[in-house]
């Protein structure tokens, strides 16, 4: 098998890697009211999870602001020994400014909340590969919309055709500045290689030489 033509997510319109924070959740609930907890919608954060079992549907929720921007996009990573799944997802949220597809979901609407929903990917464009980690995702659909109201936000992911395998989600827009987020590349490093099952040898000086360069500049910002 040839190798994939790789692409810079940077060159990729849409595509944004860099910035975000890595998170491992475990099981998220499979219903509105038992999802799983996420911080918010404003900084950009890479999920990574694995549907187990056919059929199972991943919950995660948040507060959300009358106004605020929700913006998700799903990645399929590119796995050596495979492995991945190419979900659908959803935003539900209250008052929406427009709904669509909303008889797909796996879950019940409550009154007055709508959803806007990004099916499975029909076809796979080229990989894109992140510089820090070069491990490689297809990248997929995105939702970028606005709540009207505020009140309880959720995303959800599930398998319309019940594949399982593991799967990437980003959430938020913004660029993290706390010194704690720079602080934590190299560990960043280390559980997304781990999690892709690529090898960990070496980088660990550079990537510390990384994280300082990122304190250094969050130090600035925040002087400024």
């Amino acid at each position: 098998m040839s190798p994939l033509p790789q692409t810079n997510p940077a060159s990729v319109p849409g595509i944004d890697l860099a910035g975000s924070r890595p998170t491992f959740p475990g099981l998220p609930g499979d219903k509105l009211v038992n999802g799983l907890p996420i911080e918010d919608f404003h900084q950009k954060r890479l999920i990574f999870n694995q549907i187990d079992t056919p059929g199972q549907v991943h919950i995660y929720k948040t507060d959300c602001q009358a106004g605020e921007r929700l913006r998700a996009q799903m990645f399929v990573p590119v796995l050596s020994r495979g492995g991945s799944a190419l979900p659908a997802f959803a935003i539900i949220g209250q008052s929406l400014p427009y709904s669509a597809d909303t008889q797909k979901l796996p879950v019940e609407l409550p009154q007055g909340y709508s959803a806007i929903v990004a099916a499975s990917p029909s076809q796979l464009l080229q990989p894109v590969e992140d510089l820090l980690t070069r491990a490689r995702y297809y990248p997929g659909p995105i939702i970028d919309t606005r709540t009207l109201v505020g009140g309880k936000c959720y995303l959800a992911v599930w398998s319309p055709h019940n594949q399982m395998g593991k799967y990437v989600i980003q959430t938020g827009h913004r660029w993290p500045l706390r010194v704690t987020y720079w602080a934590s590349i190299p560990l960043f490093w280390w559980q997304i290689r781990g999690w892709f099952g690529l090898s960990r040898a070496g980088a660990v000086g550079a990537l510390a030489g990384v994280a300082l360069v990122g304190l250094i500049v969050a130090w600035l910002v925040k002087k400024k």
